[in-house]
């Protein structure tokens, strides 16, 4: 289904209880809620047993190796929130503790680094990037039933193989709804055009691949060329470009991954330069295409390209002068993180995301376990502070087990270095009864000592992040 919306930013509505940091409550509830069975557990008794003083958050995320640049800002900022947290309290009781192992993003390194952050007592882990290191331990967690929340990846596996995975869930736009968006803003805008498909040959680069081919289909689309490149390679695609360009497709459904981002829009610069009058739309998975680090790199080459979004482009100097935006540049820049606050975002609504689903699972009637964590992500309606208007984060059990159903579409503005929405909304949420949903609190500039004037983020010798894959 689609929407259609104004350009206007509308970010997150905030709510203050008692004149404390917290979130209010609201979840999908139409009768007794979703519980995940712990009879099965190799030790029922510690999974249900109370967290008391400190809970051990844990993540594995690349933090060496040739990725690492690129991912070390996501760490950096969830370490920014969780001082932010604590600091306010908005965990009452507790205190939060991260800890961040790095697999370098090979999944042959994640095991090792999942049993480091179970020997440093962590309680659960999130926002583990790469569908690969995922894949690499999943079953190993869920048999300890050790949860497994928020994964920063768009694998559609996540959600449709929920019942087999309970103690999994996942926090990225699933990749079928992502090119579902795509083939269907094609239709509305461009229906008579044929299609190039681009992808890597990794987990990532397939799920995507087979998503939209599904989509093509189902839209009547025909795809005319379709060339993948290996995830490792960094070289210019000359021949899958040249490729394209020799089967005149008027459109470009593209998912690089890490520095391909860049070396795709550029080559496509170059070929056509060699091709005069072949001028294809391009959409360009959220993966790359989110990171207006990746698109400032990019230049005039990456003028006109299409993606979705949940939220707010901060490097828009409008947005970047609303709350929460400046109170979170002002927070950063005290942090002492002000080289990524664009690149840091993602890691900053990992964590925050995940503080309130501590908040619900400590406010539950079992109070915070590790069973009542894996219940309040999948229980759970919550607007994240940096989310578009109508871009909800609800989960109900087995009934609705993706978080991200909807989104915007929005196209790069080069000469402006920010992104601009289109006006359409794609909106595929499942549980549309779910009612008003918890909203973050008002962040408070003054929780971190130096905190002050907000320096537009946009800087930094920081490299482009990507949060999928």
């Amino acid at each position: 289904m689609i929407r259609r919306a104004s350009r206007a930013v509308a970010l997150a509505a905030v709510v203050s209880i008692g004149g404390a940091a917290v979130a209010s409550a609201s979840a999908p509830d139409d009768g007794e809620q979703w519980a995940v069975d712990t009879s099965d557990c190799p030790d029922p008794d510690a999974v249900n047993a109370p967290i008391e003083g400190e809970v051990v958050v844990g993540s594995v995320m690349p933090l060496s190796g040739p990725v690492a640049a690129a991912y070390q800002p996501v760490a950096q900022a969830m370490q920014a929130y969780v001082d932010y947290a604590n600091a306010n309290e908005l965990l009452p009781g507790y205190t939060i503790r991260l800890q961040v192992e790095d697999d370098q993003y090979n999944p042959a390194n994640t095991p090792a680094a999942v049993e480091s952050l179970l020997d440093e007592g962590a309680h659960f882990v999130t926002a583990m990037i790469g569908t690969g290191s995922v894949e690499a331990v999943r079953d190993t967690l869920g048999e300890e039933c050790v949860p497994l929340i928020n994964v920063a990846t768009g694998d559609p596996r996540w959600g449709d193989e929920a019942e087999d995975y309970p103690w999994l869930t996942g926090a990225l736009i699933p990749y079928d709804l992502e090119t579902r968006a795509y083939a269907e803003d094609i239709v509305a805008n461009t229906p008579d055009a044929t299609v190039a498909l681009f992808s890597t040959n990794s987990a990532f680069g397939e799920a995507f691949a087979e998503g939209f081919t599904a989509a093509a289909d189902e839209a009547g689309l025909e795809i005319v060329a379709e060339e993948a490149i290996d995830a490792t390679d960094e070289s210019p695609p000359s021949a899958a470009l040249n490729a394209f360009a020799e089967s005149e497709a008027g459109v470009i459904v593209a998912a690089p991954l890490g520095v391909q981002c860049i070396n795709f829009l550029n080559e496509l610069a170059a070929v056509k330069a060699a091709n005069t009058g072949w001028e294809p739309v391009v959409y360009m998975t959220t993966t790359c295409a989110a990171s207006a680090l990746i698109m400032g790199v990019a230049g005039a080459n990456g003028e006109g390209v299409l993606t979705v979004t949940t939220g707010p482009d901060i490097t828009d100097p409008e947005v970047a002068a609303q709350s929460p935006v400046a109170e979170y540049i002002a927070l950063m820049n005290a942090a002492g993180l002000g080289d990524i606050i664009t690149t840091g975002l993602a890691g900053w609504s990992f964590a925050e995301t995940t503080v309130h689903q501590l908040q619900q699972a400590a406010a539950s009637p079992d109070g915070l376990t590790r069973a009542s964590i894996i219940n309040a992500a999948r229980n759970m309606n919550y607007h994240p502070m940096f989310a578009l208007e109508g871009v909800n984060s609800i989960t109900n059990g087995m009934d609705d087990t993706f978080q991200a159903e909807t989104m915007y579409m929005t196209r790069w503005l080069a000469s402006e270095n920010h992104y601009e929405q289109t006006g359409a909304v794609y909106d595929y949420e499942t549980s549309t009864d779910a009612g008003p949903p918890a909203t973050a609190a008002p962040l408070v500039v003054a929780a971190m000592p130096g905190a002050g004037a907000s320096t537009p983020p946009g800087g930094g010798s920081a490299a482009p992040v990507t949060t999928a894959g």
